[in-house]
């Protein structure tokens, strides 16, 4: 009996420090963060390009197009362009180069970031270096989608760009907290998305009936549809974020993800082709 007790008064106290945390959280006011980044016409579309060629033609199709970036960094500290996808063909072709020459010291290591920008831009011959879309977009605006957790890359982000208005039209995603906080600490007033972490912690504090109070520092909400095979967000999340006065970016990868996305009224697209993007939007009912 007294077990039976103490196990009900141990739920009861768990329920009611749920409840209070809960009104807590409801109890927050949130103000909507003005930047010109968001202005314009909604919603937004941006895509995915990692050549200037690629950029161009996506800004030619549609002027205020938003260009996603995976932003990567050499072993010389130099910060460029170049989605994961891609390092398996310069891996490939520097192992083959090292069996070949035994003796040489080509392979220096598993990672592109073991490599000059001098020795990537000489495989990726059309691989930017980050400054040359700011050089070469002066208006456009980017998501710089930062890849590589290395020493330093907070600064070397931030130096690379600092001196072409970046502002006004930088918004930073990364998968790591940790490279988030540490651009932000230097660049307070560039745009901040959502990493996988974050993503994870909101659906384990909803499942908790504590979403109301989960810690959430980004400006933007970016999620793809799933993490690993799981839903990375769901409708009370999507709620608790517009609560917050965030706008909300989908990454739709295909025509059924870009159809719930709109169904849900998402503030901003984010697809892999400009001529995907237009095609489904094309279809769309006319306003």
């Amino acid at each position: 009996m007294r077990v039976l007790l103490a196990t009900l008064a141990s739920l009861a106290l768990v329920g009611f420090v749920i409840i209070m945390t809960r009104i807590w959280g409801m109890g927050q006011n949130f103000q909507e963060y003005k930047t010109p980044y968001l202005e314009g016409q909604t919603p937004y579309v941006a895509v995915k390009a990692h050549t200037l060629a690629k950029m161009a033609e996506a800004i030619d199709a549609r002027p205020d197009v938003i260009i996603w970036a995976d932003v990567r960094i050499s072993n010389n500290r130099v910060p460029f362009i170049l989605p994961p996808s891609r390092d398996v063909e310069f891996l490939n072709a520097k192992m083959a180069e090292q069996e070949a020459n035994p003796s040489a010291q080509i392979m220096l290591g598993s990672k592109l970031s073991n490599f000059s920008w001098e020795q990537i831009n000489e495989f990726y011959k059309s691989t930017p270096a980050l400054k040359e879309l700011y050089e070469k977009f002066p208006k456009t605006r980017f998501i710089l989608n930062v890849v590589e957790n290395v020493s330093d890359v907070d600064s070397l982000v931030a130096n690379a760009i600092q001196d072409y208005k970046s502002n006004d039209r930088t918004l930073i995603q990364s998968d790591a907290n940790v490279i988030t906080n540490a651009i932000k600490s230097l660049q307070p007033t560039w745009l901040y998305g959502t990493s996988k972490p974050d993503l994870m912690r909101l659906m384990s504090f909803d499942s908790l009936w504590v979403l109301p109070s989960t810690q959430f520092k980004g400006d933007i909400f970016i999620a793809p549809f799933k993490i690993q095979n799981r839903p990375a967000f769901n409708d009370n999340v999507l709620e608790e974020m517009r609560r917050r006065k965030k706008k909300i970016f989908l990454v739709v990868e295909n025509e059924e993800e870009f159809k719930k996305a709109v169904e849900i009224k998402a503030d901003g697209y984010i697809a892999n082709d400009i001529n995907q993007i237009t095609t489904w939007l094309s279809k769309l009912p006319a306003k």
